[in-house]
């Protein structure tokens, strides 16, 4: 088995448990544990331990234990930020189902109230609402 055949996030554990085996210092060995345990695996305290590493392997596992924070961070803003774009999609479907509800409300008002009592065939009071529709409108 090589580490190609592992995840992201098991490749970054072997990197921690292999820097063990060289890593000296006391402080940067306590944020590994606590990362192998999954306590904390924060971009912060991994950031904060590549500072604390004494070996070039220590150091380059906490920076992939970032790395790997940093985009496990990103996945889940962007599953945010998908999941608001698709409520967005869904409320401006609603409101256009509406409005298209409201406008064929309005055609059988004005189809109702135009059956009911018919404007007469040149009535002067009709051609001055049609003109003016048609000026404002």
């Amino acid at each position: 088995m090589t580490t190609q055949d592992l995840t992201v996030a098991q490749a970054v554990a072997y990197a921690v448990l292999y820097a063990l085996e060289t890593e000296a210092g006391a402080s940067w060995k306590t944020w590994a544990h606590i990362w192998l345990k999954g306590d904390d695996r924060s971009a912060t305290s991994a950031h904060q331990a590549t500072g604390m590493a004494e070996t070039q392997a220590a150091r380059h596992a906490a920076m992939a234990a970032r790395l790997l924070a940093e985009a496990c961070q990103f996945q889940t803003e962007a599953a945010m930020l998908t999941s608001e774009n698709r409520n967005a999609l869904w409320q401006m479907d609603q409101y256009d189902q509406r409005q298209s509800q409201c406008l064929h409300e309005v055609t059988e008002s004005l189809h109702a109230s135009t059956s009911a009592s018919p404007p007469a065939p040149d009535c002067p009071r009709d051609n001055s609402l049609r003109a003016r529709v048609v000026r404002e409108f």
